[in-house]
């Protein structure tokens, strides 16, 4: 038996608007027993075998589908085919970003009783994961860059790890029998890859086809907005980080093939550091005077986790400079948003910075966009959460 890989293309129309899902089973009552009396024993014959065929016709149509007795195979981000014989049940992250690949598979309402431990990296926990879990603590962590030993003494029956490629660890843990599953997560397609191939693996096909819907609605939302709207007319945009290591100014600017040049063509936007962009995965090295060339309609100005972004963005609204630029002149100069993590990463609230930066490319054709509204939609639907939390704890301000 092969693998294939199912990659939907993103604006396909089946991407778009994937098969709907089926609805929950729906739980049968047994009748009160009848009463039959002796006398009438070919009525008793008739009335059993009307329910017996009754109960086949029926029964099917209502019970949810069975999963398939065949092994569970998928082709995963690295193009390897993955078999199990089962829906995983414990399940360990590990390697770069552990955090992105945890924030998928917390997506699936039974990952929290599935999780056996995952790889810590930094000094900082993962609030977010906290606020969805609260025996997260009780889970096994694993330091950084953890041994194949040690990831094998918490006997998992699938690693996941974010990588487009197969590394040295994966490579040792299967030597010993343990599966591994990559996830990419750096595209649109690949992600929503990765959602099917979660799914599956975890025997929550039914789910991942409601967190699709979620996201191909949404990117729908925005392709309708934007669509009639010519590429020599759509805004030239830049996305730019800045951080400040060692009291030096740094700029930067992503691959074109990472989520945040993704988010925005998405958007509707028109890069413009593409072209000049050498490297092919992380970020690259810009200065003011490439930016001042570019001359942007829009900056989105990602700004680094240890910086205060407001202060930032003030800094630059003040700074002679920097306000000869058109975007500054039209006061589009835009601080991205993040809640305990950016919207600019990976991690699954991509969509989020995608409809941001959509409705500030296009604010009339996307006004009755209320943002607010969706990130309450977002936490609700893909964790959970109430109302209450999403607007305390993750609401940006402003949006």
């Amino acid at each position: 038996m092969t693998c294939q890989a199912r990659i939907r293309t993103l604006f396909h129309p089946a991407a778009i608007h994937p098969p709907s899902t089926h609805s929950p089973a729906i739980r049968i009552a047994d009748a009160a027993p009848g009463v039959v009396r002796r006398c009438f024993p070919a009525l008793t014959a008739a009335v059993c075998l009307g329910a017996f065929l009754t109960a086949c016709l029926v029964l099917p149509a209502l019970l949810p589908a069975r999963v398939s007795a065949g092994p569970i195979e998928v082709t995963d981000a690295a193009g390897i085919c993955l078999s199990l014989d089962k829906p995983a049940a414990r399940v360990v992250v590990i390697g770069a970003a552990p955090f992105i690949p945890l924030h998928m598979v917390y997506m699936f309402d039974q990952a929290r009783n599935r999780l056996a431990g995952f790889e810590v990296r930094g000094q900082v926990t993962d609030e977010f994961l906290e606020m969805i879990d609260p025996d997260l603590s009780l889970k096994q962590t694993l330091a950084a860059n953890p041994g194949p030993e040690s990831v094998a003494a918490l006997a998992p029956d699938l690693v996941i790890t974010k990588s487009t490629v197969e590394g040295q660890a994966a490579r040792t843990l299967k030597a010993l029998g343990i599966p591994v599953m990559h996830v990419g997560a750096e595209t649109p397609d690949m992600f929503l890859s990765d959602i099917r191939n979660l799914g599956k693996v975890l025997g929550q096909e039914r789910r991942a086809d409601t967190i699709v819907q979620f996201y191909t609605d949404h990117l729908a939302r925005i392709q309708q907005a934007v669509a009639k709207v010519p590429d020599p007319s759509r805004p030239r945009v830049l996305i730019l980080e800045y951080s400040n290591r060692g009291n030096r100014q740094a700029l930067n600017v992503p691959a074109p093939g990472w989520i945040q040049t993704q988010q925005a063509v998405i958007s509707g936007g028109s890069p413009v550091w593409t072209d000049g962009v050498s490297v092919r995965d992380g970020w690259q090295i810009t200065g003011f005077e490439q930016i001042a060339a570019w001359d942007p309609d829009k900056i989105f100005l990602i700004v680094w986790y240890q910086l205060k972004g407001s202060e930032i963005l003030d800094a630059l609204y003040r700074d002679p400079k920097w306000t000869s630029l058109s975007a500054l002149k039209q006061n589009e100069l835009h601080l991205f948003p993040q809640d305990i993590f950016g919207w600019d990463s990976a991690s699954p609230r991509w969509i989020l910075g995608a409809l941001w930066m959509a409705k500030k490319t296009y604010p009339d054709p996307l006004a009755d966009l209320d943002m607010p509204q969706t990130v309450t939609a977002f936490y609700t639907q893909m964790y959970g959460l109430d109302p209450e939390t999403i607007a305390a704890r993750l609401m940006p301000d402003p949006l």
